[in-house]
């Protein structure tokens, strides 16, 4: 392996990326992350999630730090979301924004010399000045991002694994079937911006509620723009790796309407992920239980149909981990359901503007924030 160019950060510059540091930066990351896609592939894919609703108009920044007189000499990059949070402290509920921090990579030529830690640190500078806090999801452990004032937030998940049936043959598929088929049915894109206003008023009305304990509650608005982009990066991803066949359903809602769940089509990792849970309307924690068991099985439903043999969900609580291992209950030979701390991938970490520790709830940390 060569050795890496020798340099400081005296040597490098900073700057919002031009759209040709873009794209040279992902070319760069996509050496590392683009497989099984090629990496004009994936390029394609980075453009196409740039111009969502969510990231367009310069809501998604990308930066960079090259080599001195060298613009296109990229040392270093990431890129920043601009999202609406709601925050309560000592009673009080407002709304703010925070930044989701994402794709952090050093080129291999300059690693080892603090290049991502100087580009993090004037990152930092510039998010300080239009927002409250910002996010990220480790994949390198827990420390280096910590030193960097990013504090780790601790967060179960939970796993639903299909056991397929012993004389299943290599030829076939095997797929799950509902229990109940008539207690749901299945959204469309479509269907889902007047679901995530009402999940907005509804959390809005509950951070409202949250009394003054000490702490600083803060959660990401689960706006439809921030839906919508799981589903396009799904979407991109299984035209290009299931040859143009894509799948139209993006989550389930029951039939009284009390309750629904969106997803994301994970195709890389095998994954159903379930972006959020939602029951926001007057019911019984009975009738909760039941809602979000017959939610959980069509999402595995859905997992099982496209060859995927894993459904995740972040942070459940008591209620949809009781709905999820009623699933289990309902299926006992065919699913296999695990909740454990997550500490070796995706974890969340969470950083005040200027710096200050807080004591701090994120709520609703679930994989919809995730960016």
């Amino acid at each position: 392996m060569a050795q890496p160019l020798a340099i400081t950060a005296a040597d490098t510059e900073f700057c919002e990326a031009t759209p040709e540091q873009r794209e040279l930066a992902w070319k760069l990351n996509g050496a590392a992350w683009a497989r099984p896609m090629s990496i004009e592939t994936y390029v394609a894919q980075e453009f196409h999630l740039s111009e969502q609703e969510l990231t367009k108009d310069g809501r998604c920044k990308y930066w960079v730090l090259h080599l001195t007189g060298y613009p296109r000499q990229v040392i270093a990059s990431c890129e920043t979301t601009r999202k609406k949070v709601l925050i309560s402290e000592n009673g009080v509920s407002r709304e703010g924004y925070g930044y989701g921090i994402a794709s952090v990579y050093t080129n291999p030529d300059y690693r080892r010399q603090g290049m991502a830690a100087t580009l993090l640190r004037r990152v930092q500078e510039a998010m300080d000045r239009d927002s409250d806090l910002s996010v990220l999801y480790s994949d390198i452990g827990r420390q280096y991002y910590s030193n960097l004032g990013w504090h780790v937030v601790p967060r179960d998940e939970l796993t639903l694994t299909y056991i397929p049936p012993a004389s299943t043959s290599d030829n076939e598929t095997p797929t799950l079937q509902h229990s109940q088929p008539g207690s749901i049915r299945y959204l469309r894109l479509e269907d889902l911006r007047t679901l995530c206003e009402v999940d907005e008023l509804h959390l809005s009305a509950r951070f409202d509620r949250i009394p003054a304990d000490g702490a600083r509650h803060v959660a990401f608005l689960p706006s439809f723009a921030q839906i919508s982009w799981q589903v396009a990066r799904a979407e991109f991803v299984a035209g290009k790796l299931l040859d143009g066949k894509a799948p139209e359903n993006v989550g389930a809602i029951t039939s009284n309407g009390r309750a629904w769940i969106y997803w994301s089509h994970d195709w890389k990792r095998k994954k159903l992920k379930i972006l959020k849970v939602v029951t926001v309307l007057e019911s019984t924690q009975q009738q909760r239980i039941y809602d979000i068991r017959v939610l959980v099985e069509a999402a595995l439903v859905e997992a099982t149909t496209w060859g995927l043999g894993t459904v995740l969900l972040w942070n459940p609580d008591e209620e949809t981990a009781m709905g999820c291992k009623a699933v289990g209950d309902v299926h006992p030979h065919d699913i296999d359901v695990v909740i454990d701390e997550n500490v070796d991938h995706s974890i969340s970490s969470l950083r005040w503007a200027g710096g200050k520790h807080k004591n701090t709830v994120w709520e609703d940390n679930y994989y919809y924030c995730w960016c």
